[in-house]
């Protein structure tokens, strides 16, 4: 069986085979499905066929439209990487009027949508956004493609890592468009002659296109529900059946008992008070003897189950127990080392969409400097800074602690000697990072009254030969002390 019927077989069946033929003419096609799934020998495509890749686009978006579970999953992995908001910093006006203009523009809205645009690339896996450049002014505007739509992705035929183009599907059309993938920073500069002459077919615009979960020379991202799918359908079924199984057990007759009545008497009186619902009752004599009886099979308990279930799919994102409303055996010291692969996680993430913010800004600032709206040296123009928000709130009280201690160490090395004034200012600039505050050292001994004369001779006295006595204080290889 192909991972589309499977998938639909399992999952959800006709329902969303239905939604999937109404939406997606080309997915009804069978061509691909008897293989999708790369060969073991003799094919090295690890892309899925189309239909394929269009089945994992609607099962996903299923999952997290519908069970709890793997709704949860996306929008606490989205609310931890772009809950608290990116920010950016430029020291020129004009480009950070260019970069607010994009940031703050009504139909971009940054600040709002891009924790849409990261959760829809957790969900999907890849993320299209066409691009629509005022001519004038340089300014940009994104749109958005249904991956779904996403007919093939083209790669340098010399280098499968860069991606150059992509064919769309035009909606409610058999016909597709190919557009340009904006590359980013100096990818141009490695691209074959091959990919060149793709590219210059490809007129139907450009495009941002970024994914996750992929391998070099795999064109196609992976959402973070496809390799649990099963799992979580797995889980909500048991948790249904469970709810059944309560349900009935929760559920109660009257019994009725008529000493010597036939069963003629008997059925008249069960007609005089049938209930179909809970409370119904039940008329019998007493030569018929009901009992209930329920399967001992010495299975493990309910609450382990489910975390058996739970904890094999939230182990997949390195997802703790408790996160999930599973306790376990977990106090706060536990719970916060539990803590560490879920953040580092996280902060994979936020470094991807840092990268991406980036390599928007640079096209925003391109399309201004070609379109003459900003005028200014290039190495001055890109000259901005995306800053990443902190994952967890700090513990001030831990930190502040070390902080003591190290300064402590660093006062008691320099009475010996062991540390100069210099290391010491980058060492402590060091520390107090920690807390979030940043100290620049250079300007730090460059603003120190009276050193800037005092090395560069102008006050310093005169030795007996007329010669300044200024001398350099660093200490150290090669420093001549």
């Amino acid at each position: 069986m192909g991972i589309k019927a499977y998938l639909t077989e399992k999952l959800f069946g006709a329902a969303i085979e239905q939604a999937v033929l109404q939406r997606l003419p080309a997915a009804s096609s069978g061509a691909g499905d008897a293989t999708p799934w790369r060969r073991l020998s003799g094919n090295s495509n690890r892309e899925l066929p189309v239909a394929a890749w269009q089945r994992q686009v609607e099962v996903c978006y299923w999952l997290w439209k519908t069970n709890p579970l793997g709704n949860w999953i996306i929008e606490t992995l989205t609310t931890f990487v772009t809950g608290k908001g990116f920010t950016y910093t430029v020291k020129i006006d004009a480009v950070k009027e260019i970069l607010d203009s994009f940031w703050f523009d009504p139909i971009n809205r940054m600040d709002i949508n891009l924790e849409e645009m990261t959760r829809e690339l957790f969900l999907y896996g890849v993320q299209c956004w066409p691009v629509f450049v005022a001519e004038q002014t340089g300014k940009v505007r994104l749109g958005m493609i249904d991956p779904a739509l996403i007919v093939e992705i083209y790669t340098d035929p010399q280098n499968a890592k860069l991606q150059i183009g992509v064919k769309i599907q035009t909606m409610h059309s058999a016909e597709t468009r190919q557009m340009k993938i904006i590359l980013a920073g100096e990818a141009e500069t490695v691209m074959s002659n091959d990919a060149r002459i793709m590219r210059d077919g490809f007129t139907d615009g450009e495009c941002f296109l970024f994914s996750i979960n992929r391998v070099s020379n795999d064109p196609y991202g992976t959402s973070d529900l496809f390799v649990i799918a099963d799992w979580l359908d797995e889980y909500e079924e048991f948790i249904y059946n469970y709810a059944d199984k309560a349900r009935k057990q929760n559920a109660y007759i009257w019994d009725v008992e008529v000493n010597g009545g036939d069963e003629a008497t008997c059925e008249k009186i069960a007609q005089a008070y049938s209930r179909q619902e809970d409370g119904a009752i039940r008329v019998h004599n007493e030569k018929v003897k009901w009992a209930t009886v329920a399967p001992n099979l010495q299975a493990m308990e309910i609450k382990e189950s489910a975390g058996v279930f739970r904890n094999h799919i939230l182990g997949n994102k390195s997802i703790p127990e408790h996160w999930y409303g599973g306790g376990g055996d977990v106090n706060r010291n536990t719970a916060s080392e539990s803590n560490d692969p879920i953040m580092a996680l996280v902060d994979s993430r936020k470094n991807k969409i840092k990268f991406i913010i980036e390599t928007i800004f640079t096209y925003c600032i391109r399309k201004a400097l070609d379109a003459g709206y900003l005028v200014m040296p290039e190495d001055e123009a890109f000259n901005f800074a995306v800053q990443l928000p902190e994952t967890t709130n700090k513990d001030l009280t831990k930190i502040s602690t070390a902080v003591r201690d190290i300064i402590t160490s660093m006062v008691a090395a320099a009475s010996q000697g062991w540390l100069d004034a210099g290391n010491a200012a980058k060492l402590f600039a060091l520390v107090i990072a920690l807390i979030g505050f940043e100290i620049d050292t250079d300007n730090l001994q460059e603003n120190e009254p009276g050193t800037e004369d005092y090395q560069t001779g102008k006050n310093a006295p005169e030795s007996p030969d007329g010669n300044s006595t200024a001398t350099d204080h660093a200490t150290g290889p090669g420093s001549g002390l």
